[in-house]
């Protein structure tokens, strides 16, 4: 049984270290990428922000660390909210939805979107993204 155990290890143990490679080079790239489009909206360069944040949700992020990507929708268009740049920040949050594939983020992403809305004064908007987070909570296990 022990020789089992190390062979198992044995057979893991490559695919182990490829993935934390291949994770740490996306994770390097979402970063670079991330503060690339912090700077763009810093500087008010709106609209080249979409473009650069499309190569953050371009990456394959693991399942495991997909909540990143949700977490970076929001820092995101939060900054963008704060310079009332609502329609970009809601362009940036579509990418995340596309980017993501869980229940759960998809419905902290529709949630986002919906609070984007209510501070734009757009109720119905924000309603269809709360009953939409809403609905995919009830058919989530």
């Amino acid at each position: 049984m022990p020789s089992h155990l190390v062979l198992l290890i044995l057979l893991l143990s490559p695919h182990t270290a490829a993935f934390s490679q291949n994770w740490s080079q996306v994770r390097g790239s979402a970063e670079r990428q991330h503060e690339m489009v912090m700077m763009l909206i810093r500087n008010g360069d709106f609209g080249r922000v979409l473009e650069t944040s499309r190569q953050i949700f371009s990456l394959k992020f693991p399942a495991s660390q997909e909540h990143l990507l949700v977490q970076e929708g929001r820092i995101l268009s939060e900054a963008l909210a704060h310079h009332q740049q609502f329609q970009i920040a809601q362009g940036l949050l579509d990418q995340a939805l596309r980017a993501v594939r869980s229940n759960p983020s998809k419905i902290d992403l529709f949630k986002e979107k919906a609070y984007l809305f209510t501070r734009q004064g757009r109720d119905k908007e924000a309603m269809e993204f709360f009953e939409r987070a809403m609905e995919l909570e009830k058919s989530s296990p």
